[in-house]
């Protein structure tokens, strides 16, 4: 588990190697932006996806999280988003489970960009 993840999404199918797709905590984003002196514009969760710190230390998480896995199973890239994934909506149902077709088109310039050469 990565603190600072909330919500997230493997990708992988067609696919030569596993990514995933990460939204911020909103409240563990927040600390985190407070216990490093970042307010107003800088602290919010859009702002800290595109943070290098904060990406540094989502690829750290991600590292520890996968030693336990062999490489065709592990994620290789992952892609930090600010903006939270709402139930009822395309990506989300109205329990919260992922709607992967949904979360493909809403994001796949996001997905295209992890694949690029």
């Amino acid at each position: 588990m990565i603190p600072l993840v909330g919500q997230a999404c493997a990708i992988g199918d067609q696919k030569p190697f596993i990514s995933a797709l990460v939204v911020l905590d909103p409240d563990a984003a927040a600390a985190w932006a407070a216990a490093h002196g970042l307010e107003g514009e800088a602290a919010t969760p859009q702002a800290l996806a595109l943070n290098d710190e904060v990406i540094a230390e989502v690829n750290a998480g991600l590292a520890e999280a996968m030693a336990e896995f062999n490489n065709a199973e592990a994620v290789k890239k992952v892609t930090v988003l600010g903006d939270e994934w709402m139930p009822d909506s395309e990506v989300l149902t109205p329990t919260s489970k992922l709607k992967r077709r949904g979360i493909h088109k809403a994001f796949e310039s996001a997905i295209d960009a992890m694949y690029a050469k």
